[in-house]
């Protein structure tokens, strides 16, 4: 009867030690591990998002003309050969203002029946061709001899005339720093009266600006006959040009 216990721990022993082997450990002898599973998810990126605005404004240093010349015929043929007659002589006398060849490109060439309207009827009357350059000019202060000079010697279309720079980009990127100033500005504003501070730029956005608009611009339109008689010539005023850019930036606070 004394060996009982003995033999009772043994067994118990044996017991446990084949539990654990297998795995399986009485609810006794188990230990209770517990594992924290939970993520704790980074705080939200707080953000301000504000539009710039920029723009300079600057003296053009180019004009581009656009003039040529409109002819009639009988035929088709008739009528392109007396175009290219007389445009010969127009560019030939731009050529002696100075203009080079390169600064010279044809924009618009057409050649068309032309009708008129009689008897309530359609009437062919014969062709028209019509021939338009394009003239980049740099001294803006003869612009109007260049057309006067133009129109004396047989150009009968003078269609617009604007103005721009040749340092267009260099000024765009002027604007686009105004505008980052500005958007700067406006989200330390923003910040100030919420009580909290900007700190890094997260995003930024340069907005597609179309070409800057001429605050100068004209359809160049005269009676030069009457002109002609008060021996008046042409005055075209250049102005100013406005360049604008638009940027979209985010901040973080």
């Amino acid at each position: 009867m004394k060996n009982i216990p003995t033999v009772r721990t043994l067994s118990c022993a044996l017991l446990l030690g084949m539990s654990i082997i297998s795995g399986w450990v009485p609810a006794a002898y188990a230990q209770t591990s517990v594992q924290s599973s939970e993520v704790v998810a980074p705080a939200a990126l707080r953000t301000i998002t504000v539009t710039g605005h920029g723009e300079v404004t600057v003296q053009p240093d180019i004009a581009y003309i656009q003039l040529g010349l409109y002819t009639t015929g009988k035929t088709a043929r008739e009528a392109q050969e007396k175009n290219a007659q007389q445009f010969k002589t127009i560019h030939n006398a731009l050529i002696r203002l100075q203009i080079a060849e390169k600064d010279i490109q044809t924009v618009r060439f057409s050649t068309m029946p032309e009708y008129t309207w009689e008897n309530n009827k359609q009437q062919f009357k014969g062709y028209q061709v019509e021939q338009i350059v394009q003239i980049k000019y740099r001294n803006l202060e003869k612009i109007g001899q260049v057309m006067d000079t133009a129109v004396a010697i047989g150009a009968n279309r003078i269609e617009n005339v604007w103005f721009s720079s040749e340092k267009i980009e260099e000024h765009k990127l002027a604007a686009m720093d105004k505008a980052m100033d500005n958007a700067r500005l406006k989200a330390e504003r923003i910040a100030k009266h919420a009580g909290v501070k900007i700190k890094d730029i997260v995003q930024i956005t340069d907005n597609i600006t179309p070409q800057p608009i001429p605050m100068y611009r004209q359809s160049v339109v005269a009676d030069y006959s009457a002109q002609e008689k008060s021996n008046a010539s042409s005055q075209v005023y250049p102005g100013e040009l406005k360049i604008e850019s638009t940027v979209t930036a985010t901040y973080s606070y």
